[in-house]
């Protein structure tokens, strides 16, 4: 299976259980903190970088 380079809201809610506001909240904060260690990259409202992502939320990168 191709991986996408981006996570969307759809993807965090299956990971976590939790409703569409609260995965955009999520992906918000990932993104926010993604441009607090480099103010130079581009985000994309709604999605966060998959392997910011995982390494963020599992610690490493989900194997699968």
């Amino acid at each position: 299976m191709n991986k996408k380079l981006y996570v969307d809201v759809k993807e965090v809610c299956e990971d976590w259980g939790v409703s569409r506001a609260q995965g955009y909240k999520m992906i918000k904060q990932l993104n926010e903190r993604m441009l607090a260690m480099n103010p130079n990259l581009i985000v994309l409202a709604g999605k966060a970088n998959r392997k910011f992502y995982e390494e963020n939320c599992y610690g490493t990168t989900k194997q699968a």
